[in-house]
């Protein structure tokens, strides 16, 4: 049998760790949305939540452990006694409050340690019983009244005794069920216990006509109590505790009015069911799931509110996002299809990488020239020899700022233009948008916008390594078509027949003997160079025509619009965050 007990709580312990990691991320989740105002609370509940089945999982080979809990007079202890089959287990009386302390009722001493420990042995009265078959895997608890004078000193304790129940088992008075006092304290208690682990009494029902009870106080009950705790409770019990005494010891003035009473049902739920071996795991896991199931519907009831709103902001967010993606690029349009010289200088560069021979020579230091600027094309002209050095000198200045004129290219003309066409926009409908956001149970600091709305310094990043890709890649793609290796043999091929043609000759006269005049090189030296040039100055009509002014940036927009268009999302703070974080809990 012990061997059964534990096989048993080892599959609970499986099934109820498997629980509290739902929850767990359930937990993480809540965390992480601080701007939404029920998470906090929520998280609360949770934390809590987890506390109890960490306790269940620790408890599983230990005794259930069966609450009783009511207010004053409604017979919680005559109906310990009842249960118990021992009318003097329990004090019972008309002093008020009748139950002042913890009454633990067990078999052995050892089953009430863990309670001894947690409530301390000053606010426990410990009753042992230890006759064959009496409570061999449960204990009994009695509580102090819910609303005696003393109640602020009795709830910590109560708090307590009920974290660590299995089964708790409410008492109401029937002569007065319908008591919303006694149901609102009990409510914060009872959402922790369902099906099995939730039991109503209704006691003193002898008190009542039959007819009466059973037409109008009980179905009435039960619908207030099922608004008041807004929940299925399936066990609601009409008993007389009294009445199952041994000693009942009636005044001969006020006798039951009636035989009608479920004390024998709910006495073989409570020995019956919970007091055989293997029920603590079964209970427990069961407590388990429903814990669980509770903070799980509280999330999904928080979240139900918020969600119209927050979905109506999510889409305001898109709409407007849209508008702003749009704007920017008109803005980003503008100032791109003007004349980008620094377009010029990485396609030569690019060239004078994969141009090979004479030409490809010229194509390096005409991108060299390119990059220094044109005052050091100045040193070449005639005049003031003064001016051709400042010429030289300037060129070398402005090397830096053709340096970052290249980057400015690269990293898209106008930006810092777009992005402000892009806040401006989202700031004209934010005021709109939060407060839809404030309605959907988000704090009123999203009103105002900061990074952690939007984050400008990623969108930049991410609209300049955008653009740099499209423009490079273009840049790319008309390099590689204008440095094919039919065009660099039509170029290079007149400079080298040349260069082949004077080197033969000069050969040839060597071999011969024949010394030639220097004429006859600088008239070669001229020739080569001549139609060098001429073949260069052709490749640079080439290179007009394929890619003329803003012919590379217009192609490069046109890539990067497209590439724009489905970026998602350019809000990238934790506001769009937690409003995706919101809309999919749990």
């Amino acid at each position: 049998m012990k061997f059964q007990k534990q096989i048993l709580a080892i599959k609970a312990r499986g099934r109820i760790l498997a629980c509290e990691h739902d929850l767990k991320t359930l937990n993480e989740a809540l965390g992480k949305i601080k701007l939404w105002r029920p998470a906090l609370e929520l998280k609360k509940q949770c934390d809590e939540i987890l506390i109890l089945i960490k306790n269940l999982e620790q408890r599983l080979e230990r005794k259930l452990v069966i609450t009783i809990i009511g207010p004053c007079g409604s017979g919680k202890s005559t109906m310990l006694n009842a249960l118990a089959g021992i009318d003097d287990l329990a004090v019972s009386g008309h002093q008020r409050p009748t139950t002042r302390d913890i009454g633990v009722f067990c078999k052995k001493e050892e089953d009430a340690a863990e309670i001894i420990n947690k409530i301390g042995e000053d606010s426990v009265n410990l009753i042992q019983n230890s006759k064959q078959g009496f409570l061999e895997h449960a204990i009994l608890i009695d509580t102090p009244d819910t609303d005696s004078v003393e109640q602020d000193k009795h709830r910590p304790v109560l708090n307590k005794i009920i974290s660590l129940s299995d089964i708790l088992i409410c008492i109401f008075d029937g002569e007065n069920p319908k008591r919303l006092d006694h149901a609102d304290f009990m409510a914060p208690y009872v959402q922790l216990f369902n099906g099995r682990s939730l039991i109503i009494v209704v006691n003193k029902c002898d008190r009542q006509s039959n007819a009466e009870l059973s037409e109008i106080i009980m179905p009435e009950f039960a619908n207030f109590i099922k608004k008041a705790w807004k929940k299925s409770l399936p066990n609601i019990f009409c008993v007389s505790a009294r009445s199952n005494l041994n000693n009942p010891d009636w005044n001969v003035k006020a006798l039951p009015k009636h035989d009608l009473d479920q004390f024998s049902s709910l006495r073989a739920m409570v020995f019956d069911i919970f007091n055989q071996t293997g029920a603590g795991a079964d209970i427990r896991l069961e407590n388990a799931r429903n814990l669980k199931e509770y903070i799980f519907n509280e999330v999904q009831q928080k979240v139900d509110i918020s969600r119209e709103y927050l979905d109506n902001a999510a889409l305001e967010i898109r709409q407007n996002q849209t508008l702003a993606i749009e704007k920017a690029l008109n803005s980003l349009g503008r100032e791109n299809l003007r004349h980008l010289p620094g377009v010029n200088v990485l396609l030569y560069q690019m060239l004078a990488q994969r141009w090979l021979g004479p030409v490809g020579w010229i194509v390096a230091v005409w991108a060299r020239i390119l990059f220094f600027g044109a005052g050091f094309l100045s040193i070449f002209r005639f005049g003031n020899p003064f001016r051709q050095i400042w010429g030289l000198i300037s060129s070398l200045i402005n090397s830096k700022e053709s340096r970052i004129n290249i980057e400015s290219t690269t990293k898209g003309v106008g930006l810092d233009t777009a992005l402000q066409e892009y806040r401006i926009t989202i700031l004209k409908k934010w005021p709109d948008i939060t407060n839809i956001l404030v309605k959907g149970g988000f704090d009123s600091s999203v009103r105002q916008i900061d990074e952690s709305v939007v984050n400008y310094r990623e969108i930049g990043d991410d609209m300049t390594a955008i653009w740099s890709s499209g423009l490079e890649g273009e840049i790319e793609k008309v390099a590689q078509k204008l440095s094919g290796p039919v065009l660099q043999f039509i170029f290079n091929g007149p400079v080298l027949a040349i260069l082949a043609y004077a080197g033969w000759l000069t050969a040839d006269a060597f071999f011969k003997g024949q010394i030639l005049s220097s004429d006859f090189f600088l008239h070669a030296f001229l020739t080569i160079i001549i139609i060098l040039f001429l073949s260069f100055f052709i490749l640079q009509g080439l290179i007009r025509l394929v890619a003329g002014k803003d012919k590379i940036s217009k192609k490069a927009f046109s890539k990067v619009n497209n590439q724009l268009q489905t970026y998602q999302p350019l809000i990238t703070g934790s506001i769009n965050e937690q409003i995706t974080l919101v809309l999919n809990l749990p």
